[in-house]
Order: C-alpha cells, then sequence, then structure tokens
C-alpha cells in the first residue's frame, strides 16, 4: 500500500518518500509558472450607482461680440393729414378816436345872370348846380386805444367728427382763449 501526500491540492498526489507518513509531506521546490488559461466569461455588469450631487455652476463665460445689424425696414406711407383746427377770434377793436373839426364850408359859386322877364311861360328847366368848394383840411388822429393782451386758456380735444368750438373770458385789456379741438381720424398704418 502506498501512501500520498498532498501539498493541500486536490488534484496533486504523489508518492511521499520514506519513512512514512510524513505529516505533511516536504514541499519541493516551485515549478516554472504554467501558461496563462483562457479569460472567463465576462461577468453580469452591476446595477447603475446613484447619481452624483450636481457640481456648482462654473463662471459665466465672456460676451461674444455683437452681431451685424440687420437692414433697415421699408419706411410706412405716410398717414393722412390731420384737420386743419379753426382759426382763432379776433380781437376786439380799440376804441374809436374822436372825431375830427369839421372842414371849412367852400365858398358859394356866383349867381348867374337874370335873363329879361318875358311872358309867363312854362316853368323852365333847373339850371345847373354851382362847383363844389374845396374839402376843409383833415382834423387830427385820435390817441391810439390800448393793445389787448390775448392768452390761450384750456385746450380741450373733441371727439372725432364733432365742431370746433372757442371761447373769450377776461375784460379788457387782458382777455383769454379757450378752444376745444376735435381730434383727427387715425392714419392708415403703413407696411412693415
Amino acid at each position: 500500500m502506498k501512501n500520498y501526500c498532498s501539498d493541500f491540492n486536490d488534484y496533486d498526489y504523489r508518492p511521499c518518500p520514506p519513512p512514512f507518513p510524513p505529516s505533511p509531506c516536504p514541499q519541493g521546490p516551485m515549478g516554472p509558472t504554467g501558461p496563462q488559461g483562457v479569460q472567463g466569461i465576462q461577468g453580469v455588469q452591476g446595477p447603475t450607482g446613484n447619481t452624483g450631487v450636481t457640481g456648482a455652476t462654473g463662471p459665466q463665460g465672456p460676451q461674444g461680440a455683437t452681431g451685424a445689424t440687420g437692414l433697415t425696414g421699408f419706411t410706412g406711407a405716410t398717414g393722412a393729414t390731420g384737420v386743419t383746427g379753426p382759426t382763432g377770434v379776433t380781437g376786439p377793436s380799440g376804441a374809436t378816436g374822436p372825431t375830427g373839426p369839421t372842414g371849412v364850408t367852400g365858398p358859394t359859386g356866383p349867381t348867374g345872370v337874370t335873363g329879361p322877364t318875358g311872358p309867363t311861360g312854362p316853368t323852365g328847366v333847373t339850371g345847373p348846380s354851382g362847383p363844389t368848394g374845396p374839402s376843409g383840411a383833415t382834423g387830427p388822429s385820435g390817441p391810439t386805444g390800448p393793445t389787448p393782451t390775448l392768452t390761450i386758456g384750456t385746450v380741450t380735444t373733441g371727439a372725432p367728427g364733432t365742431s370746433a368750438a372757442a371761447s373769450i373770458t377776461g375784460t379788457a385789456p387782458n382777455y383769454v382763449l379757450n378752444l376745444t379741438i376735435p381730434q383727427g381720424p387715425t392714419g392708415v398704418v403703413g407696411p412693415v
């Protein structure tokens, strides 16, 4: 009967040298390394780990260069001209100056020669009037009345289509002009 010893390897049994039985058998020198075995089958991929915490936002990058200016759009059509506002009220007339003196009456023309007395006949034609005497000298102008002062008071925008209105308040020579001007129609919007 042979005794076998094992170097703790179930597949490496060999006869033990006498005397029997050594416990364990003395280990011989290590043999050369054997060739590498065939690579085993890749294992199943493990579950995906939890998502890590989001990192801090990086610093803002430098501002990009300004883009080229776009083309200018077409000019829209000119809107219709609004209605002309009413003419302002004429200021009051100044006071009338005094009447100048009456000119000198011109001399009376000469009387015609009396004809001889004839039989009473029909009434004769009336003779022409004598020439008008020259006009008298023009009297001096009266003093100029005070210049009225006209200031703008309230200016109100009326509804489209209504009539304009104006009123004057105050006392001479200081007057205040108040106006109500209707709004003109909206002009047509030009194409973009």
